[in-house]
């Protein structure tokens, strides 16, 4: 069980992290305690469902995403700010302006 918290406290600080939030922030997004954040992430706290879902939210993510491991090359789709899709977004029509296609999609 302990292998369980601690993945999925380390799942938590990854995300906290790229989305640039202290735990102090994610446990005011969260309306949760900083320090019940910290012993998430350290495996430590045992968090009930609500409160997976108080994160999840707080972190604008889906309650599976914290839930379920994904391929590693899928990794990123689940990691991208809204921020961060639209600079995508706007820099490939600079590149379709330039080169005159558009670029390359799986």
């Amino acid at each position: 069980m302990k292998d369980i918290k601690r993945t999925f406290g380390q799942r938590i600080k990854t995300l906290r992290r790229f989305k640039s939030l202290t735990q102090e922030q994610l446990a005011e997004r969260s309306g949760l305690s900083y320090k019940f954040i910290g012993e998430i992430e350290r495996g430590t706290g045992n968090p009930t469902i609500d409160t997976i879902g108080k994160i999840a939210r707080a972190l604008e993510v889906p309650v599976a995403r914290l839930l379920t491991e994904k391929k590693e090359e899928e990794e990123w789709i689940y990691l991208l700010r809204k921020e961060d899709l639209l600079t995508l977004r706007k820099a490939a029509e600079i590149l379709e302006g330039i080169f005159g296609k558009k670029p390359i999609s799986r």
